[in-house]
């Protein structure tokens, strides 16, 4: 297609484009999906849904179980703080990932009015491979983060007591301890 009649073929190729996404979905539907922030209607699985039924489609729609948002289970593992905002630049900077050809959204909505569809895949394509990249390294415990160990380990003088309780030969050790120590003053 001549690149001048994208803009007023948009409509029409977006629903291909659409057509395409619901085929998969409808074809793997036990699959999983790592997303980032993809959770409400204005930015996530909602909006495409909401998009394809204003184009005349009938999406097919992903169990919320099926949805994982890497950017809650780094929260979950690390901690709120584990890292500044915006979180994933700032993941990207800290584990010195290259983002080639990756745009910010300000930068993906000035590419879309431009017509720089080509750098939209391209920003597209990064962003999975980034995705992919910091949920192998999450896995392998290799991702850098602001978080110590002792705040995501719970970071509190309650968690080391749990845990000490919790943990059988720790209790005795401690409560030997302690009956030396009773025994030790009374004499």
């Amino acid at each position: 297609m001549p690149f001048g009649e994208i803009e007023a073929r948009y409509d029409e190729l977006e629903r291909q484009m659409l057509d395409a996404y619901y085929q998969h979905l409808g074809a793997h539907r036990g699959m999983k999906y790592l997303h980032w922030n993809m959770r409400d209607i204005n930015y996530g699985f909602a909006a495409i849904d909401h998009r394809y039924q204003v184009l005349g489609g009938t999406p097919v729609l992903v169990d919320d179980a099926k949805k994982f948002d890497l950017s809650r289970i780094l929260i979950d593992i690390y901690g709120v703080a584990y890292i500044g905002h915006t979180r994933l630049e700032k993941l990207i900077e800290k584990n010195e990932i290259q983002p080639h050809d990756m745009m910010t959204g300000g930068e993906e909505a000035q590419a879309f009015v431009d017509g720089n569809y080509v750098g939209l895949h391209q920003s597209t394509l990064r962003k999975v491979d980034v995705l992919a990249n910091i949920a192998e390294r999450t896995q392998n415990k290799h991702l850098l983060t602001n978080t110590t160990w002792w705040e995501m380990h719970g970071g509190s003088l309650r968690t080391a007591l749990d845990w000490a309780a919790d943990n059988k030969l720790i209790a005795l050790v401690i409560a030997v301890v302690g009956l030396v120590l009773a025994i030790y003053t009374m004499a």
